[in-house]
């Protein structure tokens, strides 16, 4: 029969995951750009001069 609960290491780190302060800032305007020219306009390019 399996063990209840979680290893306590595995306890701990999910913990400090948790933590609103351990969680990272939002992503900038700059990173935005860039996802959004990656993620959309990068292969509309793509598909367009593969034509």
């Amino acid at each position: 029969m399996p063990p209840k609960g979680l290893h306590p290491e595995l306890e701990r780190r999910v913990a400090l995951l948790e933590k609103p302060e351990n969680q990272g800032e939002d992503y900038d305007a700059t990173a935005w750009i860039i996802l959004i020219g990656l993620g959309a306009v990068l292969p509309i390019i793509a598909l367009m001069l593969g034509r």
